[in-house]
């Protein structure tokens, strides 16, 4: 069973709660609704499923190359604790419960976007590794997406606060996945994987992406202020964040060292559940 929860990779399942707890919440505030806690409990629990039955799918797919990096040779599928067909059947059950649980409690559009999430992941993101380093754009949609469901979740419409919070999440994941690309450039080249850091190890392109989407991050984190979802407080705060983070953005495109990226890593880590916190303290009143 331990290895069977390995799989689902609860850490980043519960990111994808978060993210769609943060659509939900905001969509509802957009429409002027109370937050509908059995609803949201409908979505995340169907979320949950789907996310978690994505990443097994992922590793059921990938099983042959995990085999060969040393950061992921351990997992159950390559190392022989789980088999490949009961990884598939186990993934493919608990993903499609998911969005058909959704469908079934939510509505049409937040179920469409679960299934556009999973299809995305899998079926485009995925083999994109391999040929393009261009798969860490691509795979930022489907990472993005989620918090896309959850607005849709409270609202049943694609209104300009979920397309924000999207921007918001798939900027941040730009500098986020790159600087684990950087400590990990070796291992990704020798698994096969195409990124930028491996591929291109003495150009800029890496630096120019973190910087653009690490400003185009916090432009978009601002929005939620322009389009007067959140006030003055969320707007002060965020801008303090911001600074700090464009600090270490800067001290990283001065020197790129896996030290640098690590501490790149680390800011994307603080920014996001800083950020979440600072919409929570606004819409409470406390800021």
């Amino acid at each position: 069973m331990k290895y069977y929860l390995k799989m689902i990779k609860p850490r980043i399942s519960l990111l994808v709660l978060l993210t769609g707890y943060l659509g939900y919440y905001l969509g509802s505030r957009s429409i002027g609704n109370p937050t509908n806690y059995e609803n949201l409990a409908y979505l995340l629990f169907g979320m949950f499923l789907s996310a978690s039955g994505c990443a097994v799918l992922n590793q059921y797919l990938e099983k042959d190359f995990d085999s060969k990096m040393k950061r992921t040779m351990n997992r159950p599928i390559p190392s022989g604790k789980i088999s490949p067909i009961n990884a598939l059947i186990f993934g493919s059950i608990i993903c499609v419960f998911g969005i058909f649980f959704i469908y079934q409690t939510i509505n049409d559009l937040t179920a469409f976007v679960c299934f556009l999430t999973v299809f995305l992941y899998l079926f485009i993101y995925t083999p994109s590794k391999r040929f393009s380093t261009l798969n860490t754009l691509i795979g930022s949609i489907p990472g993005a997406l989620p918090v896309l469901g959850g607005w849709t979740a409270a609202t049943n419409n694609l209104s300009s606060g979920g397309w924000i919070l999207f921007s918001i999440l798939f900027c941040w994941q730009i500098p986020h996945f790159l600087a684990i690309a950087i400590i990990y450039a070796k291992d990704y080249k020798k698994g096969g994987f195409k990124m930028l850091p491996s591929e291109y190890p003495n150009s800029k392109k890496t630096q120019y992406h973190v910087l653009f989407f690490s400003i185009a991050m916090i432009g978009t984190s601002l929005g939620l202020y322009v389009i007067q979802l959140l006030g003055e407080g969320y707007l002060f705060g965020i801008s303090i964040i911001s600074l700090f983070f464009l600090f270490v953005v800067l001290k990283f495109l001065k020197d790129s060292s896996h030290k640098n990226a690590k501490k790149l890593m680390v800011a994307t880590l603080f920014y996001f559940p800083l950020m979440f916190i600072l919409i929570i303290l606004n819409a409470l009143g406390y800021i």
